[in-house]
């Protein structure tokens, strides 16, 4: 287990809900596993060989403007013929966990050396979310890859995924009635408090088109789950599925809050029925 990075949340970090939002969480995790790739020996060119396939977050605390925080990194042995890392997020000043983060590569998993490995006990909280078995989906994102969203190794970084998801999201919200005035007027928020990510294909061009569809996963007392389809546009070929869970947030109480009846009739309009499996 190695430290990987320490830093702080700077204002512009955070979002409408007034903490560190989760695109900068993955940009922080970024930059701690390019650390953590060097520590296990591999060179700058094989780093870019390997090929992200998973990614598993979860988010336990908040973090807010002027927090001080740092990174713990080491590899997960989780027998699964990939190179597994997690990294371990605390707030520096309490030393509490705050989040974790763990990714699966495929590739040359050679230099998965146990003096490097990271005790992991992190269970993914929430159900899973089958893609395919979902049959109610909305466009929610279209934007355009920058040359500043792509990471060390050329690829499109994953901040900038949840970046373009969070974008998604929002429109969603709107979409099922959790409209942008509603949440300003009644000082209520998205949290997020869960990712799952199953990565395809990350564009190393700039300039190629993402585009995102959303559906409604399932629906809770205060919880949300949206399932995220995100594609690129130019090439027709997958990028992410990244599954988002949250819930209905009261910014002033900073605890969950019941989502309103009328709310919660505006979006069971959205609510995918799951798709029979085959056979």
């Amino acid at each position: 287990m190695a430290e990987t990075l320490r830093g702080i949340v700077h204002p512009w970090e955070c979002d409408a809900v007034e903490h560190f939002t989760t695109g900068y969480y993955f940009r922080a995790y970024s930059a701690a596993q390019w650390h953590l790739l060097q520590v296990l020996g591999y060179a700058e060119e094989e780093i870019a060989a390997l090929r992200p396939d998973f990614c598993r977050s979860s988010f336990k605390q908040e973090l807010r403007a002027g927090d001080p925080f740092h990174i713990e990194s080491g590899v997960v042995d989780e027998g699964s013929g990939a190179l597994a890392v997690g990294h371990k997020l605390y707030n520096s000043e309490t030393g509490k966990l705050t989040s974790t983060h763990m990714q699966t590569f495929s590739g040359d998993i050679s230099r998965a050396a146990a003096t490097h490995s990271i005790r992991w006990e992190d269970a993914a909280p929430g159900s899973e979310i089958e893609f395919e078995r979902y049959s109610v989906w909305s466009t929610t994102s279209q934007s355009v890859v920058r040359q500043a969203e792509l990471d060390h190794t050329g690829r499109l970084d994953l901040s900038a995924v949840i970046h373009h998801t969070s974008d998604a999201n929002v429109q969603f919200q709107n979409l099922i009635g959790m409209t942008s005035s509603y949440m300003l007027e009644k000082h209520i928020g998205f949290a997020t408090f869960a990712y799952r990510i199953r990565i395809y294909d990350l564009p190393r061009r700039p300039g190629t088109i993402m585009k995102t569809e959303s559906a409604l996963a399932h629906l809770g007392r205060s919880s949300l789950s949206i399932a995220h389809r995100v594609v690129n546009k130019s090439e027709n070929s997958p990028i992410a599925d990244v599954a988002q869970l949250g819930v209905h947030f009261d910014r002033v109480g900073r605890v969950p809050a019941s989502i309103p009846n009328e709310i919660r009739g505006s979006a069971e309009v959205f609510l995918s029925q799951p798709v029979a499996a085959p056979g």
